[in-house]
């Protein structure tokens, strides 16, 4: 009932005070759903999920806004070898510094990789989408600004850094004051959900770099947009 299909099982120990604390008075492992519909994108705070699941669970335990925004990374061990399943806040990076070999599966990147069962949630082709469509953009900052200008409506909105939100004509969802990885990570499912709240029908993206910090908003990021990249 905890393996999803494979062969394998996933633990984790989280950090937050009120996850633990449920867990030592459970006085066993807790096994459970995360609390959001599959496909759309993950609550980050209790409204999140009473807006997903209201009057479909009997009770929300508020232990504040999600401190990452993103999802654990998750690794398989074989040994000595680590692999990354789903990047997260622990990098590959700070892996190598702790076990022998660290690398990333190639579905991280590639979502149709990941098969009919994936290994780990959140690697099929398609998962973290808002209603509004998602369009990556792959473009240098000046190239970026020029395309979604040209092809911008009211119904368009841009994923942007606070410094950056004078050059767009549609509505800028910030991302941060400079756009760094932990402000974008903290704020990503906020924004797609905000996108859906303020009704728009495409939001553009410009594609982050896919290596160290960046490696779990790129993962997120294409499959929100369903591997679908506008290179230019």
């Amino acid at each position: 009932s905890v393996t999803g299909g494979l062969d394998t099982v996933a633990v984790r120990c989280p950090s937050n005070k009120t996850a633990r604390k449920l867990i030592y008075y459970a006085g066993c492992p807790i096994a459970a759903p995360s609390a959001n519909k599959s496909g759309s994108p993950s609550p980050t705070c209790a409204r999140h999920v009473l807006d997903d699941l209201d009057g479909k669970i009997d009770m929300i335990i508020d232990g504040g806004e999600c401190e990452v925004g993103v999802e654990s990374t998750v690794i398989s061990l074989e040994g000595k070898k680590c692999t990354i399943l789903r990047p997260g806040a622990v990098t590959k990076e700070m892996l190598l510094e702790i076990c022998d070999e660290a690398e990333v599966s190639e579905a991280v990147k590639n979502p149709e990789l990941a098969g009919e069962n994936p290994a780990s949630p959140g690697m099929k082709y398609k998962h973290y989408s808002p209603k509004a469509k998602v369009i990556l953009v792959d473009a240098d900052d000046d190239e970026f600004v020029k395309y979604v200008n040209s092809l911008s409506c009211g119904k368009c909105g841009v994923f942007a850094a606070d410094y950056q939100k004078d050059l767009f004509a549609c509505t800028v969802l910030s991302v941060g004051s400079c756009g760094s990885a932990a402000e974008y990570n903290h704020s990503l499912y906020s924004l797609l959900r905000y996108a859906d709240e303020l009704e728009l029908d495409t939001v553009y993206v410009k594609l982050p770099c896919d290596r160290g910090e960046y490696l779990a908003l790129y993962n997120r990021l294409i499959r929100a947009a369903g591997g679908k990249i506008v290179k230019l």
